[in-house]
């Protein structure tokens, strides 16, 4: 499968702000090995577009009726220093107002 990156509107990698047109470089184990400013159009580099957050949670649901802030503190929880984290998307998301739909759905990437 080898490494893949993906790039998309906003990167969340702490419940405290998000990084602008971003992409994530993922191992084959599905571990983030790195994120970096989208400057240019990159090969192997797919756009998904949306919302993707930076977490150590290897298995991770959107609660009904959660607010996309708490989903956030929740998901970033565990976060250490040397732990492994992994990149979720976040389909259907309302980028506008930075909160989930109705249709919103977690993907780890």
């Amino acid at each position: 499968m080898g490494m893949r990156r993906f790039a998309c509107h906003y990167l969340y990698v702490s419940a405290d702000g998000c990084y602008s047109k971003y992409v994530v470089e993922l191992e084959d184990s599905g571990r983030v090995r790195a994120y970096f400013p989208l400057k240019e159009e990159l090969s192997a580099t797919q756009w998904i577009g949306g919302v993707i957050i930076i977490s150590p949670m290897y298995g991770l649901e959107i609660c009904s009726g959660e607010k996309f802030a708490d989903f956030l503190h929740r998901a970033m929880l565990e976060t250490g220093c040397e732990q492994p984290v992994y990149a979720w998307h976040i389909a259907d998301f309302d980028l506008p107002g930075k909160e989930f739909t109705t249709g919103s759905r977690l993907v780890r990437l």
